[in-house]
């Protein structure tokens, strides 16, 4: 098994405990994102939540077997292996949605809560650090010029497959998906999360009455911890998907062949990092949450519609 293929189900498996997860992550607060009773929440609302998982554990089963298919008919290239995988994430997203949706219908109704709006209006601009948005679109487009540049030198046998070492264990006939895939899914992914963060972005917040303004710091200072995860995450996946997109070239072109074990240590240090920066943000998460229950009470406000 490749490293490639261990670092994305490894990812997948993280996702999949994560997603498990958020939607009772604050307990009955925010259920799916949805505050209910403590009855609700114990009865009915554990019965929602196991038809969650269920549908979560079935959906990373199918991943997985699509994944194993597609890599059985297409040969053990890395995009063939790891492509599939991706869709994973996606998959959850959308299940997530359509169960908050369920969810929505058990919502704890509060006749005499008075609610407030924030008038702050949010900006790209304002969540964007400029200097690392240039040096994630530098590292998103020179794996694949690099590739386009170099695709006339690559010999007719090129290697599709690495061990964990990051020595070359498998070798197919040179083509543009063999050279090209993995710099392909590297640009689709930083689109997708890019999406995500102008999603995040476009959130109407609801805050209570009382300590209104207590309440929107906290929540703000929240949002910006999370753009600020999701920009380092972009840069690590630039690092890592770019390195081995381009390790086809640093193996197979002589004078570039003492890039290759650069790259493999650098993409086993940006899994590292992306697993810290992970239990970082969950760590600082459950803290706010602790701030807002001691200094408002309650840890998510949600108006009637």
């Amino acid at each position: 098994m490749s490293k490639t293929l261990i670092l994305v189900l490894g990812f997948d498996l993280l996702m999949l405990a994560a997603f498990m997860f958020v939607p009772i992550m604050r307990g009955e607060d925010a259920f799916f994102g949805v505050r209910v009773s403590s009855e609700t929440y114990r009865n009915e609302g554990r019965r929602l939540l196991h038809r969650y998982w269920l549908w979560l554990f079935l959906i990373f089963i199918q991943i997985e077997a699509i994944g194993l298919l597609v890599s059985f008919y297409k040969g053990r290239t890395e995009f063939a292996q790891v492509a599939p995988r991706f869709l994973f994430l996606p998959c959850v997203m959308l299940f997530y949605v359509i169960f908050y949706r369920q969810a929505k219908r058990l919502e704890l109704v509060e006749e005499h809560q008075r609610f407030a709006s924030s008038l702050k209006t949010r900006h790209l601009s304002d969540y964007t650090n400029l200097a690392l948005e240039i040096i994630i679109v530098l590292l998103t487009i020179a794996p694949v010029l690099v590739l386009v540049y170099s695709y006339p030198q690559l010999p007719e046998r090129i290697p599709t497959h690495w061990n964990w070492k990051g020595e070359p264990d498998e070798w197919a006939n040179k083509s543009y998906y063999a050279v090209f895939s993995i710099a392909a899914m590297l640009v689709y992914m930083q689109g997708l999360l890019l999406m995500i963060k102008h999603g995040l972005l476009g959130v109407k917040m609801t805050l209570p009455a009382e300590h209104a303004e207590t309440y929107l710091r906290l929540k703000e200072a929240s949002l910006t911890m999370t753009i600020r995860f999701m920009d380092w995450m972009r840069l690590l996946l630039c690092i890592l998907l770019g390195g081995l997109a381009t390790k086809v070239v640093f193996i197979t072109v002589e004078p570039l062949r003492f890039m290759s074990k650069i790259v493999t240590v650098a993409a086993w240090a940006s899994t590292l990092l992306m697993f810290v920066a992970i239990a970082i943000l969950i760590y600082r998460f459950y803290a706010i949450d602790r701030r807002l229950k001691s200094e408002v009470g309650r840890v998510y406000v949600q108006r009637q519609r």
